[in-house]
This record gives structure tokens, C-alpha cells and sequence, in this order.
């Protein structure tokens, strides 16, 4: 437990130093989105890349996809309890969609990759990436749709889903990775060694730099510009309560593998996405909610982890 917590608080400490280098000027938001950047288009997409090359086998990818129905099924009953939820907690009909998305987005590429790699290594990676992909799916799908509607209901205007962005966000570098590293160990394709070695080098970036990332987002967001209001609320009872108890009741039910179940547990409880608030920001979807939500989610995450990973360690 020690040591899992140690894990955290380093990425924590990071996040830190990230808003302070923010505050005062050194980290402007040209560096922060070059961070965000190099992050998804270069050193996350080559970590999955070379890990999944270096630790999987054709025998061990059958065998994660086998379980891949598991994240599938947990983000549509998340979906469904966020939309029930916006009602029991009077939200806005304007804000439902913004709502659910928060209740149901994890972020699973900025925050639950690097503290999966932090607790798990190479063991636990691939499965935190089927969360990303089936995460990252329902955003681009459901959740444009959803935000599509409250976009709607706040201009008055007709907002048409747009397909082809859908499918390039869908094929985003970190998927696309991930289906080409997997194609390569299935034909049994090995990497030269200096391919490998140039990889290392940018992928081992990836945990520092999304997290630097994070913490310029806070200090973007302003602190105190956040407000604590009864949506934020239900998204942070949705993030650390329901969606637990969800992964808890599926993998008994379902008798999911312990590395499976463990690391849905732990991907699915982090923070909100910070791609909720930039998709309700370019939808015109009231943010203030969004951007309190991810914020005040962040800070919970602190002191939520340990209880995360007593679970983990009592039924995992």
C-alpha cells in the first residue's frame, strides 16, 4: 500500500510543479498544449507501442481480447446511471449530456496510463489501454451525441454529428498504436534494436510530461473559479462511488482475471477526462461545471486512491 501511494504521490508532486511553473509564467499555454501535443502524438503512442512489442505474445493478446467485453459492458452501465443520475440531482436539461459524459469519462490516457504503468509496469498496460479504446470510443460516439443535444438546446441550432472527425479521433496515434504494435507481434515482426532504443527515450517521457500537463490545466482553470455546486457533486459520487461498485459487482459476477479487474478498477475511478471540457467548450455547453468537475476530481483523487487500492488489494 506504501508503495502504491508513493507511486501516486510522485505523479501528484509532478502535477505540482506543472501549476506552479504554470503561475509563474514559464509554462505559458503554447507550452502547455505542446505538452498535451508530444504527449498523444509521440510519447504515449510509442510506450504502448514498444511495450506491447517487447512483453505480448499472439497467446497473451487472444487472451486479452477475450476479456474485452468487461470495459465494454461498465461504461454502458456507467452511461446509463450518469443520464439517471442528472435527474436525480436536478441538472439542467441544457447540461444532461455535459452531466453524463463527466459521470462516465475517465481520464484514461493522461492519468490512468502512467499510474497504471506506475503500479503494474508492462503487466498491467495492455488492459489499461482496452479501458482507453473503449473509453475513448463512448466519447466519441455516445458522448459527442449527448453534447450535440445540449448544444442544441443552448443555441437553438442544429449541430450535424460529424463522422469523419469521429473516426479520426477513434484512430488517435495511441490506438493506432496499439493496432499496428498488435499486428506486428501477431506476424511475429521483431524491432530493430535502435527503433527499439529511440522508443524507450520518448515513451519513458510520457508519465512527467501528461502530468506537467495536468497541472497547467489546473492553474488554467483557475482555483478560485471553481465552484462546488450539486453537479459537481453527483459527477464526484459517480466517479468514486457508483463506478466502483460497478467494476466490483461485474468482475464477481463475471469471475474476471485479477490483473483485469484490478485495472479496471483503478482506470475507471481517476479524474475526469480533461477532453469533456474541451468538447464542451467547443460545443458551447456551459464549462463551468465541466472544468469545477475535473478540477475538484483531481484534488479528491488524492484521498480517494488509498480506499482504491484497498479494494484492490482486499477482492483483487
Amino acid at each position: 500500500m506504501l508503495t502504491s501511494y508513493s507511486t501516486i504521490l510522485v505523479l501528484f508532486i509532478i502535477i505540482a510543479l506543472g501549476y506552479i511553473l504554470a503561475k509563474r509564467g514559464i509554462f505559458t499555454n503554447d507550452v502547455s498544449s505542446a505538452l498535451s501535443f508530444f504527449v498523444i502524438n509521440f510519447a504515449l503512442p510509442l510506450e504502448i507501442f514498444l511495450r506491447i512489442m517487447r512483453d505480448f505474445n499472439k497467446q497473451k493478446l487472444e487472451n486479452l481480447f477475450k476479456e474485452s467485453f468487461f470495459p465494454i459492458l461498465i461504461i454502458c452501465f456507467i452511461l446509463i446511471i450518469g443520464y439517471v443520475s442528472s435527474s436525480l440531482f436536478k441538472v439542467a436539461k441544457e447540461q444532461k449530456g455535459a452531466f453524463t459524459l463527466c459521470f462516465a469519462s475517465p481520464s484514461a490516457a493522461f492519468i490512468g496510463m502512467p499510474i497504471i504503468l506506475g503500479l503494474y509496469g508492462d503487466k498491467g498496460l495492455p488492459y489499461a489501454l482496452l479501458v482507453y479504446v473503449v473509453t475513448s470510443l463512448s466519447t466519441w460516439t455516445i458522448g459527442i451525441t449527448l453534447l450535440n443535444r445540449d448544444s442544441e438546446l443552448n443555441t437553438h441550432t442544429h449541430t450535424p454529428f460529424d463522422l469523419s472527425r469521429t473516426i479520426k479521433e477513434l484512430l488517435s496515434p495511441p490506438i493506432a498504436a496499439f493496432i499496428v504494435a498488435s499486428l506486428l507481434v501477431v506476424l511475429n515482426i521483431p524491432l530493430p534494436f535502435f527503433v527499439k532504443s529511440l522508443f524507450g527515450y520518448i515513451g519513458n517521457t510520457t508519465s512527467a510530461l501528461a502530468m506537467l500537463f495536468i497541472g497547467t490545466t489546473i492553474f488554467r482553470t483557475g482555483i478560485k473559479n471553481l465552484t462546488f455546486s450539486k453537479e459537481v457533486l453527483g459527477i464526484l459520487f459517480g466517479r468514486f462511488f457508483i463506478t466502483p461498485l460497478i467494476v466490483l459487482l461485474f468482475a464477481h459476477l463475471f469471475h474476471i482475471s485479477n490483473i483485469m479487474g484490478a485495472v479496471c478498477l483503478l482506470q475507471f475511478s481517476i479524474p475526469v477526462s480533461n477532453t469533456v471540457a474541451i468538447l464542451a467548450g467547443e460545443k458551447h455547453v456551459d464549462v463551468g461545471f465541466t472544468d469545477s468537475s475535473l478540477t475538484y476530481s483531481l484534488l479528491a483523487y488524492l484521498f480517494i486512491f488509498p480506499i482504491l487500492m484497498k479494494l484492490v488489494t482486499v477482492f483483487f
